[in-house]
């Protein structure tokens, strides 16, 4: 919920307070140019994470930090809006209907599309294993969806400076049995360097308890 809401939050501010920045720093152009350059190393940042599977253990910031993508094209087409040459100005205008169009749609009539889109990157289950683990768990799919499935996802973190986690292990599971407990069992266990997962339920139709279970190997 709260990462649907900063990016609901977003849709919904950035044009206005990416507006409001440049209106306040137009006889400043140092501060300006700081500021686009502190926006494009943000996303530079996000895109380094993304490709590398490298975020941080505050979930909250880590959206934060990507909707930094949306505020800094927000702030580019006003640049682009100021300009004197007749064209860019044109173009800007353009691009900001489209742009700003699409992001006040998804973000009012669109929003509930949004949830189930966010749904699918935000875990459900989240569990501090001991040994800088962290074990996740993602519902993938929605109730309208032909798909449903669940992701399960093990990370480390430094143990004396748990700010920083990588991703070790990305599983998904398609399983019915899978699906329907959340979460799943989950045992740790640090001699072996395994995560042992496991899930029961009453299978109605066959009158009988199904067991199901499998094992992740996280290495050293």
């Amino acid at each position: 919920m709260t990462a649907w809401l900063i990016i609901l939050i977003a849709l919904w501010t950035y044009p206005i307070i990416s507006f409001i920045v440049l209106r306040l720093t137009r006889n400043k152009p140092e501060l300006r140019k700081q500021l686009v350059w502190f926006c494009i190393i943000s996303n530079l940042i996000a895109v380094f994470g993304l490709l590398t599977n490298i975020s941080t253990t505050l979930k909250e910031f880590d959206w934060i930090v990507l909707t930094s993508f949306y505020f800094t094209t927000c702030l580019l087409l006003w640049l682009g809006f100021e300009l004197k040459n007749k064209i860019f100005k044109v173009l800007s205008v353009l691009a900001m209907i489209c742009v700003f169009g699409i992001g006040y749609i998804s973000g009012t009539i669109g929003a509930l599309g949004v949830g189930f889109v966010t749904a699918e990157y935000n875990p459900k289950a989240e569990m501090w294993m001991g040994d800088g683990i962290i074990y996740k768990e993602t519902g993938l799919g929605n109730a309208v969806s032909d798909y449903r499935g669940k992701r399960v996802e093990i990370y480390r973190t430094i143990r004396w400076f748990p700010l920083i986690e990588w991703r070790i292990k990305n599983k998904v599971y398609e399983k019915y049995i899978t699906i329907m407990q959340s979460p799943l069992t989950v045992n740790y266990r640090p001699v072996e360097k395994k995560i042992y997962l496991a899930a029961s339920m009453w299978w109605e139709r066959e009158h009988k308890q199904i067991e199901w279970a499998d094992t992740l190997s996280i290495g050293n």
